[in-house]
């Protein structure tokens, strides 16, 4: 009897889990916070009436169950974190969510993954003919530089598939550009200065002004490397995303995201700026 009770009590208490009691239910939800984000506060029900405020932590076989208005979680007592039905993510999976912002690159590089991943999204590489001039309909200022759109238009696509980019001069360290349909010729972005040129490429739909690589290099000097270098981290580095409007079909660029071109370009190191050596470059 006594070693039934003994066999009895080793499996109830894992199951119990008495050290996951209420009391832990910060600790508890900051797990599930960590590992899948913020979930709702409240849920309503279609006539306005309150049906959950806040999450619920309950029992659960060696852990947590974690109620929440969408879905439910369980917390294990060995740290990770289950979305019943869903993914399974252990605790060294989520120690480091949060812990710092996504740079540019990283934002547009996962709205990339997304779009990549949907059917209507893919770039294909324009093979028809040619528009011979340029539409100005939707810029008509752009006109001051037909000869540098013309000269863009009649090289071909350069850019996400069936565009082509102009580029020419606006004073000293300064450029200007302009993106244009290379199938009816119609310029569909105008005015986009920058120091230090953009990058781009064929496939992808992704404008980045004022690239690390284009960047000039670091002297040896520290003075004079912090000089340049302050003089790169005041310029903006922007992300611009070609879309398209669902209801014209008209295709123009949007600025998605802002930082400054120091980074990936400067590091201050004990006071000292230094050179970051390899950095992968977007896109």
């Amino acid at each position: 009897m006594v070693r039934i009770l003994l066999l009895l009590s080793v499996i109830a208490i894992p199951l119990w889990s008495p050290w996951m009691d209420s009391g832990g239910t910060g600790r508890i939800s900051d797990l599930v916070f960590a590992a899948f984000g913020p979930v709702p506060s409240a849920c309503f029900d279609p006539g306005g009436v309150l049906l959950q405020e806040g999450i619920e932590v309950r029992w659960y076989p060696f852990g947590r169950l974690v109620s929440t208005c969408g879905r439910d979680f369980v917390v294990w007592t060995w740290g990770g974190v289950k979305e019943l039905g869903g993914v399974s993510k252990k605790a060294e999976d989520i120690q480091e969510t949060h812990t710092r912002a996504l740079t540019c690159s990283e934002v547009i590089a996962r709205q990339e993954a997304r779009r990549a991943s949907s059917t209507d999204s893919k770039l294909s590489v324009f093979t028809g003919d040619r528009a011979t001039k340029p539409d100005f309909s939707i810029f008509p200022d752009a006109q001051t530089f037909r000869s540098d759109i013309t000269k863009a238009l009649n090289g071909g696509a350069t850019f996400a598939g069936k565009f082509a980019i102009a580029e020419w001069e606006c004073g000293t360290n300064c450029s200007n550009h302009a993106v244009i349909d290379v199938g009816s010729g119609l310029v569909v972005a105008y005015g986009i200065p920058t120091e230090y040129g953009i990058e781009y490429s064929l496939d992808s739909a992704v404008v980045v002004t004022n690239p690390v690589k284009n960047l000039p290099p670091l002297p040896e000097n520290n003075y004079e490397a912090e000089t340049i270098g302050l003089s790169i981290a005041r310029l903006p580095r922007e992300y611009y995303q070609l879309t398209t409007d669902a209801l014209s079909g008209t295709q123009y660029l949007v600025r998605q995201c802002v930082e400054s071109s120091a980074n990936g370009y400067i590091e201050v190191i004990d006071e000292r700026i230094g050179v970051i050596r390899d950095v992968p470059v977007t896109p």
